[in-house]
This record gives C-alpha cells, sequence and structure tokens, in this order.
C-alpha cells in the first residue's frame, strides 16, 4: 500500500501501528504517517520543502537587499576604513564621482535650457527703444536728456509724446507705407493687450508744518507710503463719487490681482492699484489720450510716482518680456526715473530641444530622490554626527533648493497655462498683468543659480582624497581663528569709518547718501575704485584726510595682516601636505586595474596558443581527420580537464560523430583566430592607455623617476629584458605560486574527501551512496568553471607560465 493511498484511508487509532511487508522494522505507520526510527517522513519532506522556499525567498531578498545597499553605498554608510580597506574607499568614492558629476552634467542643462543670450539681446533692443533716446529742444532743436537723465515734470510729458509713442507703435516700414498688422514694437515683439499707465499719489497736510511756517504755507506733501495714499476722485470728477466718475484716470482703482507685488523705484516702494488709464492701441489715440491727461492736470503736487506697464512675446525667440518705466517725483521736487525689464521663458516646451531639457528635467527629480534616500541613510547611520560636516550640511540644502524649484516648476507650467487662457481672452482694451508670472520666473533663475553654484562646490566632497585638493579647506580651517581675531578689529575700524563718511559726505556726495551706500564705497576703495574728487569738492580738508586715512589703515595695515595670515598659513599647510602621502593616487588605481586586464588578457592569449597548437599535433596518424580519442590524449597531455575537452570538442562536432573533419577543424582554427586578434586588440588599446598615463606621472614624478620612466620605456636589444617586461613576469611568478598553492588545496581536499568516502561506504551503504552523490555534485561544481574553452580560468595557469617564463 503507498504512501498517498494510505493517507486517502480513514485514519487508525491512535494507539494502532502496523508494520509493512518487506519494511524495516524502523518503519511505522501511525496515524496515516509513516515514521522512520520515530521521525514522521511526511512531515520532514514537507519542512524541508518549506524550508527551501524559505531559503529561496531569502536569497532573493538578499540580492535585492545588496543591489540597493550597492546602489546607495557611499563612504558613510559603508563605515569604510580607509587605512584598512582602501581599495573599497578607492572604488566607493570614484563611483560616488562618477554618478555626482553625471547629476551635475543633468543639472547645467536644465539651468542652461532655461536662458539664452537671446535674452540680453531682446532687453538692450527695447532699452534702445525706450531708454537710450534723447529728446530734442524744440527752442534750438539740439539733444536733450534722455530717459535715466530726465529731471523735470515737463519732461515726461514731452518723453511719452516724442518717444514713447514712437516705440510703442510702429505703423510703417522704412519706405514710409503703413503695415498691416499693428501692435509691434520693432516689427518683432508683439505688445501683449494695450499700455497702462497709473499713479500713486500722496493726500495734502499728510506731513506736519513747523509752527512757524503755518500760516504762509498751507500745504504738505509726504512722501509716499500707504498711509498717506490718496483715494479721493480729482481733476474731471473732482467733487464726484467714484460710481458716477466715467473717466478711471481720474478716480482711485484698487488691485484686482491675487498676488499683488510692489515695485520698488529709487526713492519707495509703491503697491499695486491707483489712478490707471489705460492707453490706446493706435498711434492717434495714444497722443489723444496723453494730451487730455496733460490737459486736465493729472499730474499734480501730490504725485509721487507714474507707472508704465506693458508686456511683449517675441515669437521668434519664444520670449516675454515685462517692462516697467517709472516716473518718480520726489517730495524735494523734480523727476527721478528708473526702469525694471524681466526677459524670461514662460513657454518652456517648445522646441525640440525644449523636449529634451524636458527629459533631463524628470532625470534630475529622479537624482533628487536618490540622493534624498541616500542622505537619508547616512542621517540614520551617522545620527547627530552627520551635521558637523559642512559638506553634509550642503547637501541638505541643495536637496531642500531643487525640491523648491521643482515645486515652483511644476506650479509655473499649471500656472501658466491657465492664466494665459485667462488674459489672452480678454477684451482688446484690457491690460493683462504679467508680472506676477515674470517676476517669479526671474526669481526662479535666481534659486536656480544658486543650486548650481552649490552643486559645483560640492566636488570638493568627492575630491578631498588628494592632498592637493585639501589645500583650501586645510589653510581655511587652520587659519579661522585668526581671522576671526583679525575680524573684529578690521569691522570695528572699517564700519567706523563708514558712519564717518555717511555722517560728513552723505548730504553732498552721492556715493555716501546713505549707511549702506557708504560701505559699499569703502569696499570699492579696498579694490581700488573711488572718486576722490568728489571726496575733496565736499569738504577740502575732511575728504582728503579721510581718504588718506583710511587708505593707510585699512589698505595698507589690515589688509595686509589679512594676507600674512593667510600666507603663513598656507606655507604651514604646504609644508604639512609635502611630507604627507596621498590616501590613493588616480593614477595607481588605473595602472592596478591596467595591470589586472592585462594579466587577465595574457592568459587568455596563451591559452588560445595553447588550443591552437594542440589542435594542429592531435592528429597523430595525419589523416586530416580529427578524432576524440586524438583530441582527449591531447588536451589530456596539456592538463585540461575531462569536462572542457569534451565541451571544446563538442561545439564544433556539428554531426555528433565523435570526429572532426577538415571543416569542423577550420570552423574551431577561424574562432580561435578570431578571438586572438580580439585579445591582441585590447592589449594594444591598454597599452596606448598605459602609454598616456605614464606620460602624465613623468610630468609629476621628480627626475630620478623620471629617468627610470625613460629608460623602462626605451626599446632595449633583443638580449636584454627591459623594465615593463620584467615586471610582467614578476606578476606571472605571482600568478604561478598562486596556482601551485590553488592545485594543493584542491589536492588535500579530495584526500580527505576520498578518505571520509571510504570510512562511510565501509559503515553504511546507504550513507556511502549519500556521500558519492554529494562527491558528484561538488566535482561538478568545482569543474563547471571549465565549461567554456575560451573565456574561462582554468587549473592549467601554471603549466602554461612555466613554458612562458
Amino acid at each position: 500500500m503507498s504512501h498517498e493511498n494510505q493517507q486517502n484511508q480513514p485514519s487508525p487509532p491512535p494507539a494502532y501501528s502496523e508494520v509493512m511487508p518487506g519494511a524495516m522494522e524502523s518503519e511505522l505507520y501511525i496515524d496515516g504517517t509513516l515514521h522512520i526510527d520515530g521521525v514522521p517522513i511526511g512531515q520532514s519532506e514537507k519542512q524541508k520543502r518549506l524550508e527551501k522556499q524559505n531559503q529561496i525567498v531569502e536569497n532573493h531578498c538578499k540580492k535585492v537587499f545588496g543591489l540597493v545597499r550597492k546602489l546607495w553605498a557611499t563612504q558613510q554608510t559603508e563605515r569604510i576604513d580607509r587605512k584598512k580597506h582602501k581599495k573599497r574607499y578607492v572604488r566607493t568614492t570614484i563611483r560616488e564621482l562618477i554618478v555626482y558629476m553625471v547629476f551635475l552634467t543633468i543639472l547645467s542643462i536644465v539651468v542652461f535650457g532655461m536662458v539664452s543670450t537671446n535674452m540680453l539681446i531682446l532687453t538692450q533692443a527695447l532699452q534702445n527703444v525706450f531708454i537710450n533716446p534723447q529728446l530734442i529742444d524744440p527752442s534750438n532743436n539740439k539733444s536733450g536728456p534722455s530717459f535715466q537723465t530726465l529731471d523735470r515734470m515737463d519732461d515726461f510729458w514731452q518723453y511719452m509724446t516724442d518717444i514713447a509713442a514712437v516705440g510703442f507703435y510702429t505703423e510703417q516700414w522704412y519706405n514710409q507705407e503703413n503695415i498691416s498688422d499693428i501692435g509691434y514694437i520693432l516689427h518683432e515683439n508683439r505688445l501683449l493687450s494695450v499700455v497702462q499707465i497709473r499713479q500713486k499719489k500722496v493726500r495734502n497736510n499728510s506731513c506736519v508744518v513747523a509752527d512757524d511756517f503755518k500760516e504762509e504755507i498751507t500745504f504738505c506733501y509726504n512722501s509716499y507710503a500707504p498711509v498717506h495714499e490718496d483715494k479721493l476722485t480729482f481733476g474731471l470728477c473732482e467733487n464726484l463719487d467714484a460710481e458716477n466718475c466715467s473717466s478711471t484716470a481720474f478716480k482711485y482703482t484698487p488691485s484686482t490681482s491675487w498676488f499683488g507685488l510692489s515695485t520698488a523705484g529709487e526713492v519707495s516702494v509703491y503697491d499695486q492699484g491707483g489712478f490707471i488709464q489705460i492707453l490706446g492701441l493706435t498711434k492717434e489715440k495714444f497722443l489723444e489720450e496723453i494730451q487730455e491727461l496733460k490737459d486736465n492736470l493729472w499730474i499734480t503736487r501730490g504725485t509721487r510716482a507714474v507707472l508704465v506697464d506693458f508686456t511683449i512675446y517675441n515669437a521668434n525667440l519664444n520670449l516675454f518680456c515685462q517692462i516697467q518705466l517709472i516716473f518718480e517725483f520726489p517730495a524735494v521736487g523734480g523727476l527721478i526715473t528708473s526702469s525694471i525689464f524681466r526677459t524670461v521663458k514662460l513657454i518652456r516646451y517648445v522646441h525640440t530641444f525644449d523636449y529634451f531639457v524636458l527629459g533631463c528635467e524628470i532625470i534630475f527629480i529622479l537624482f533628487i530622490l536618490y540622493y534624498t534616500i541616500e542622505e537619508v541613510l547616512e542621517i540614520r547611520y551617522c545620527k547627530l554626527s552627520y551635521f558637523k560636516s559642512i559638506m553634509n550640511c550642503l547637501d541638505i540644502v541643495i536637496i531642500m533648493l531643487s525640491y523648491v524649484c521643482i515645486a515652483f516648476n511644476i506650479y509655473r507650467q499649471v500656472q501658466v497655462n491657465s492664466l494665459l487662457d485667462t488674459l489672452l481672452e480678454n477684451e482688446p482694451n484690457h491690460y493683462n498683468d504679467f508680472t506676477f508670472l515674470c517676476y517669479w520666473q526671474s526669481q526662479f533663475n535666481i534659486i536656480i543659480s544658486i543650486t548650481i553654484f552649490l552643486a559645483w562646490i560640492k566636488v570638493f566632497k568627492y575630491i578631498s582624497f588628494n592632498k592637493t585638493m585639501t589645500q583650501l579647506s586645510e589653510t581655511l580651517t587652520k587659519c579661522a581663528r585668526d581671522i576671526s581675531g583679525f575680524a573684529i578689529m578690521f569691522f570695528i575700524i572699517f564700519f567706523a569709518y563708514a558712519q564717518l563718511g555717511y555722517l560728513t559726505f552723505g548730504v553732498q556726495v552721492e556715493s555716501f547718501r546713505a549707511f549702506q551706500y557708504s560701505v559699499y564705497t569703502l569696499f570699492l576703495i579696498i579694490l581700488g575704485i573711488f572718486d576722490f574728487q568728489s571726496l575733496q569738492q565736499a569738504h577740502r580738508v575732511l575728504g582728503p584726510l579721510f581718504f588718506l586715512t583710511y587708505v593707510f589703515f585699512v589698505f595698507f595695515v589690515l589688509l595686509n595682516m589679512f594676507l600674512a595670515i593667510i600666507n603663513d598659513t598656507y606655507i604651514e599647510v604646504k609644508a604639512e601636505l609635502r611630507n604627507k602621502k596621498n590616501e590613493f593616487e588616480i593614477s595607481d588605481f588605473v595602472k592596478q586595474g591596467y595591470a589586472k586586464m592585462r594579466e587577465h588578457l595574457t592568459v587568455k592569449r596563451d591559452r588560445i596558443a595553447d588550443i591552437r597548437k594542440a589542435l594542429s599535433l592531435a592528429d597523430l596518424n595525419r589523416d586530416k581527420i580529427l578524432e576524440f580519442d586524438e583530441w582527449r590524449s591531447e588536451m589530456k597531455s596539456r592538463g585540461y580537464a575531462e569536462e572542457e575537452i569534451e565541451t571544446i570538442f563538442a561545439k564544433y562536432d556539428f554531426n555528433g560523430d565523435r570526429i572532426l573533419d577538415q571543416n569542423d577543424q577550420r570552423a574551431l582554427s577561424n574562432d580561435l583566430l578570431r578571438q586572438n586578434d580580439d585579445v591582441r586588440r585590447e592589449i594594444d588599446q591598454l597599452n596606448l592607455s598605459n602609454n598616456i598615463v605614464s606620460n602624465d606621472d613623468q610630468h609629476t614624478s621628480g627626475d630620478s623617476r623620471r629617468k627610470a620612466s625613460t629608460v623602462s620605456g626605451k626599446r632595449l636589444p633583443v638580449n636584454e629584458v627591459s623594465m615593463e617586461e620584467y615586471n610582467d613576469l614578476a606578476k606571472r611568478l605571482d600568478s604561478m605560486e598562486a596556482s601551485v598553492g590553488f592545485v594543493l588545496t584542491k589536492i588535500d581536499n579530495v584526500s580527505s574527501k576520498l578518505d571520509t568516502y571510504e570510512k562511510v561506504k565501509g559503515n553504511n551503504g546507504k550513507d556511502t551512496k549519500h556521500n558519492s552523490t554529494s562527491d558528484t555534485a561538488i566535482d561538478s561544481r568545482e569543474n563547471y568553471e571549465f565549461s567554456d574553452p575560451i573565456h574561462l580560468s582554468n587549473k592549467r595557469d601554471f603549466n602554461s607560465d612555466q613554458s612562458t617564463a
């Protein structure tokens, strides 16, 4: 009765046991389960099967975990000891450096894909239209001030009619013929919707007049501030409510933008809203509206700023430019002008290169996720000690800035698509405000620029193994305490001079008009940029005295002290590094890899040559037919294993008759010849790369080493041995010793296994059979490495190397 049938039958009583016919006395069935020597066979088989499955799953998990660990292996996560495991440290460092350089390349493509030199060209072209032209004095037809030098209220009106109107509306070709497409600046830049002009005012009595002048001065208009802003109707709408006023230029319009941005001028900062006038779509309409504003005294004594806003789009370059012309009327009178040009690329993906940049952006996101996991693992291993390294903190900053850039990039893409549709679908006479998008796109460009700057600084983290690359960090670290003490002395004297310059010359010299500008000016004096004449004109005694004493104490004394601290520390660090050995040299690492590869290729070449020689000598009877016994005898004499001999022969025995005819031998010979050519080609490439490394070493090594390298590189006579050949022979001798040790170890293992096999055979036949099977499996695993006759290593290296030597 079989085991399966027995399980299908009803289970006997628990105390019942049955001895199977012909079975051993130790085999019993208890409760339907076969027991041998008290061990339940069915249960043990299930347990073995489950254990085997669990082991397979565990092996797969270990492989996956090992792959993940290798993927995120760094110097900190692996906790590599540089002295004990130098090679492992080298491999990890080089792998990190290569991966980071790929990341840096992707980041550079993403950053430079967002900007173009055409941005500057477009900005300069628009500045030549609105900033650089000069007014013409109608009294004498001579050139007057340009936009940057306007200084009177009358100049504003003349600028709007003579320069702005001509710039906004290009309606004729150079032959005075009218063009069909209007609304373009310089024929190429589309004016999006219309031009908006808005005024910011302050109310009367917004400041306090001194008691002595109250009777004579009945008005007072303060500098602009939101608390002083005038929002009452005036001019054509004076004494009317805002709802009853039909002219938007004379009634206050609050900001309707969700993301209102303030505009910084030379005098003050102005928020959104104001007295707004939308100018016409044609030049004629534009001039009429400007004249109407002038006739109705739109600019009053309370006016503090007039801002002209417009946006253009260049389809040729796919660039937007948001422009603001700022005319400020300060409380002191007169006119101060400034301008803002924001040239950005809001529509990112249009051309083929743009989609290539999109692919790089996706790869950049994957890199950031990769480095995020890496930094989390490092923090997990290192705990709080992770933050003691400046480079680790730099990693955190780069990752955070990158996430900010990624978030804004996604937001910008969604927001631009929606806002463009909304803004461009409005009425033609409605002003489309691109200020928010252009402003934050320019800020995004600044953030991504800082990110790539810090990313380049981080390269020092991966090249610190070289003592030359650590000079900067070592010098700054050692002189940090001295520089800190020096900085206290320096800034005490420096800020004392800055306050003195601001208080003494701030009224007359523009570069000292505020304390922060005084600080900038004193830094420029250190760099050799100064205006001594303006100081002398401000005060003929204090001006030269201030300048000379500052130059003496700060430039000649303090600055040279600073340089002396840096220089002395650098000399000290240089002396220490001269006696310090590099943790490893890249050239040495490359040479080690070259030596291993050359040794592998040499063994492979000798193996091929040996098989070719065996092929030519195996045909003993010269009948041009190679029988298996002949092939086996020849290969056996050369130390090849049975499985390897069988594998090579069976590979070219196409008809399976255990004979290699001329065609089969020719196929084998051609394969060997082709593989030999491939090996020689690889050796030549290695020699070429080694010559390059050797030449680099000759430039950096000493005279003795240079002479030795020169001698070893020369071709010696036939009877002599070059240094390169000697080193090669020495390495092969080391390989021979390793091979002998390997063979002796295997012989000892086989002998011990044979002794064990004989003992077990005498004691138990079943155990003997089991051990034989295990030995066979072990032998098959040991001989598996000989399955490829050409490419895998063999135990015959000792004979080959001995014959070569």
